[in-house]
C-alpha cells in the first residue's frame, strides 16, 4: 500500500498549474518586497473542498497576498508669501558677486570672465 501522495505534487494540478504560478509570482514578489522594506508580509492559501456527486472532489482556493509597504521618501519645500510652494527658502539672504565652487570651474573650462556671477545663498544671514 502507498502511502498519501505528497502534497506539491497535488498543489501543481490544482486550476491546471494555475495556481502554482500565483504562489510562485506572489513568493517572487514577497521576497523582494519584505528584503527591501525589512517588514513582514503574509501568503495565506485556502482550500476548500466539496465532495461531489460522483466521487469527485471540488478544490476551490482562495490566495491572499499581504506585501509589505515600503516607505516613500518625503519632500520638504518651503511657502512663498503669494502661497506657492519652492525648493528654496524665500527667506535666505544671497550675497551678490560670490560664486560656487561649480561656477568657478566651469569658468575655468571655458576660459570666459564676462560671466556675471550668480548670487550664493546664505542660511541664518
Amino acid at each position: 500500500m502507498a502511502g498519501p501522495k505528497p502534497f506539491n505534487d497535488t498543489l501543481v494540478q490544482l486550476r491546471f498549474g494555475e495556481l502554482h504560478d500565483e504562489l510562485t509570482e506572489a513568493m517572487n514578489e514577497m521576497v523582494k518586497k519584505v528584503d527591501a522594506s525589512q517588514k513582514s508580509g503574509k501568503i495565506v492559501l485556502t482550500l476548500a473542498f466539496k465532495a461531489g456527486k460522483g466521487g469527485q472532489l471540488e478544490i476551490a482556493d482562495d490566495l491572499k497576498i499581504t506585501l509589505p509597504k515600503i516607505e516613500k521618501a518625503t519632500s520638504i519645500l518651503f511657502a512663498t508669501p503669494e502661497g506657492n510652494l519652492q525648493r528654496q527658502d524665500p527667506r535666505q539672504k544671497t550675497f551678490e558677486g560670490i560664486r560656487s565652487v561649480e561656477q568657478e570651474m566651469e569658468q575655468r573650462k571655458t576660459g570666459t570672465n564676462d560671466a556675471a556671477p550668480a548670487p550664493l545663498a546664505v542660511r541664518g544671514a
